[in-house]
C-alpha cells in the first residue's frame, strides 16, 4: 500500500505534483507561443495546461521530463487512475477493456481478415489482442506497463512487446494499427504517429482514440489529469494524424477524437488551427478552484470515478 507521503504528492488539493519538468515547444507545429487553459486539474491540484498558439494542441506546463514520466508510470500511475494498488488490472478495467475490444473489432472487422497483421499500440491488458487473434489474424501489442503485459500475455496468450523503436518492424508491415487512449499519455505524439504511419502498409488503417478535450457534461477541469501531458480536439487530433500523412477515412465511422485514418500522398500543407487556441480557453474556463471546492459540486465525480473500484476491493475479498 502506498505511504502516506504518496497519497499527499498526488491527491491533497491546492498542492503541486512531485515533479520539475522544463520548457518545451509545441511538440506537434514546433511553434514557443502559448496562452494558459488551466491552472488545477481535476484533483484541484495545481497543474498549469497551455494551448499552442499556432495549432491548438493542449499541453502541460513545465512539461514532465522523460525520467519524470517513466517514474510515474513505473510507480503512481496505475494506483492514481484505476486504484490498482496490488499491480494487476482492477475487474472494472477488464470489463470496460472488453466491451471496447469488442466494439474496436466490429468497427475494424472490414480488415481484420484471417492473416492480416495487427498492432496494438498501448495494449493494456490485451482484450482488443485477443479479440484479433479470434479473427484469424497475427497479432502483436507494445505495452510498457510490466503487470498489464505480464496479464494479457498470461491470460490471453498473445506477444506483447515492452517497447519498440523505430527499426522493430519494416516500413509497411501492418494491415491494421491501433492504438485507443494512448497519445495524451506521450511526450512526442506527432513522433509516434509518425512512427505508426511509417509501419502501415499503403492501405491499411489505424484506429485512433483519446479522450476529447472540447467533450461536454463534466466540469471543464475535470478534463485535465497529470497523466495526460498532452490535450486533443477534433481538430488538433487530425492535424496530428496529417503531418505523418494521414487523413480521417470515409468509410468508417468517427465520434470527434475516435477516428480511422488512411494514408495520403496529398501535401501536409501548414501546420496551424489559427483562432483554435483562443477558443479554447474560453470554452475551458472553469469555476474557481476554491469555489468549486466549497461548493460540494466534487463530490458525486469523485465517487462515480472510485465506485468500481473500491467495489472491485471488497469484491476480491
Amino acid at each position: 500500500m502506498p505511504s502516506p507521503r504518496y497519497f499527499f504528492n498526488h491527491f491533497m488539493p491546492f498542492t503541486g505534483y512531485p515533479y520539475k519538468g522544463g520548457p518545451t515547444v509545441c511538440n506537434l507545429c514546433g511553434s514557443a507561443e502559448t496562452v494558459t487553459v488551466a491552472e488545477t486539474d481535476r484533483r484541484l491540484k495545481t497543474l498549469k495546461s497551455v494551448a499552442c498558439v499556432q495549432c491548438g494542441l493542449i499541453r502541460t506546463d513545465p512539461m514532465p521530463t522523460p525520467d519524470e514520466l517513466a517514474h510515474y508510470y513505473a510507480h503512481a500511475y496505475r494506483a492514481d487512475y484505476q486504484l490498482a494498488f496490488a499491480g494487476g488490472p482492477p475487474r472494472h478495467h477488464l470489463n470496460r477493456s472488453a466491451r471496447e475490444a469488442t466494439f474496436r473489432a466490429d468497427l475494424l472487422a472490414p480488415k481484420l481478415k484471417p492473416g492480416a497483421r495487427v498492432l496494438d499500440f498501448g495494449s493494456g491488458s490485451g482484450e482488443f489482442l485477443a479479440a484479433a487473434r479470434a479473427k484469424g489474424c497475427v497479432a502483436i501489442g507494445i505495452e510498457p506497463g510490466r503487470d498489464y503485459a505480464a496479464y494479457a500475455r498470461e491470460h490471453h496468450k498473445v506477444e506483447v512487446l515492452d517497447d519498440a523503436d523505430d527499426g522493430r518492424f519494416p516500413a509497411g508491415h501492418f494491415d491494421v494499427i491501433s492504438t485507443h487512449h494512448v497519445f495524451e499519455h506521450l511526450r512526442d505524439p506527432a513522433v509516434v504517429m509518425e512512427r505508426l504511419s511509417r509501419w502501415l502498409k499503403p492501405d491499411g488503417v489505424i484506429y485512433a482514440a483519446v479522450p476529447n478535450m472540447a467533450a461536454t457534461g463534466k466540469p471543464p477541469h475535470e478534463r485535465f489529469h497529470f497523466a495526460h501531458v498532452h490535450g486533443f480536439v477534433r481538430e488538433t487530433f487530425d492535424l496530428n494524424a496529417r503531418r505523418a500523412g494521414l487523413v480521417p477515412h470515409p468509410e468508417y465511422w468517427r465520434e470527434d477524437t475516435t477516428v480511422v485514418y488512411r494514408k495520403t500522398d496529398a501535401p501536409v500543407g501548414e501546420l496551424a488551427n489559427p483562432g483554435l487556441a483562443e477558443r479554447l480557453v474560453v470554452e475551458l474556463k472553469g469555476t474557481p478552484a476554491a469555489a468549486y471546492l466549497v461548493s460540494g459540486a466534487w463530490i458525486w465525480p469523485m465517487l462515480r470515478r472510485n465506485a468500481k473500484a473500491v467495489r472491485d476491493g471488497f469484491a476480491s475479498r
